[in-house]
């Protein structure tokens, strides 16, 4: 699974500040063909209202993790889906990101702690790169 990381909280997660997952996430799988920030931004809904992002992002870190069986993961369906899901535009409800250019299937999860082996990754205009690994304890950089 993977989760982009607001601008805002990269620092309080590297310094143990931030010891948790919750939002809005996606499958690393559904998300390959993602690999510049502003594909990222198209494809995740990230110019939401209050978002700190916009489409000339020059990096965004993502949180990746081994998803597990216990792990709760919801598909936000709204109501016009038979789900009771509700959240501002561009929230679409219908278990996908409101992209038109991208596919992406969208999930939930209520705050969960982060997983040891976790990791953190940049990803600009070459690709992305492992920036932070974390031992379940804390974040150490990539070597």
């Amino acid at each position: 699974m993977q989760k982009v990381i607001p601008p805002r909280l990269l620092v309080p997660y590297l310094q143990g500040k931030r010891t948790v997952i919750s939002g809005y996430v996606y499958r690393v799988q559904d998300c390959l063909r993602l690999t510049t920030p502003r594909l990222l931004y198209e494809a995740l809904d990230l110019g939401f209202e209050g978002s700190q992002l916009t489409p000339d992002v020059p990096e965004l870190y993502l949180l990746r993790w081994y998803a597990r069986d216990s792990d709760g993961y919801a598909v936000p369906y709204g109501p016009h889906m038979g789900g009771d899901w509700h959240d501002s535009p561009p929230f679409a409800g219908n278990g996908f990101t409101s992209s038109r250019g991208h596919v992406v299937p969208q999930f939930h999860t209520m705050p969960m702690p982060i997983p040891a082996g976790a990791e953190i990754y940049r990803v600009d205009e070459d690709g992305e790169h492992l920036f932070a690994i974390y031992d379940g304890l804390t974040w150490r950089p990539a070597r």
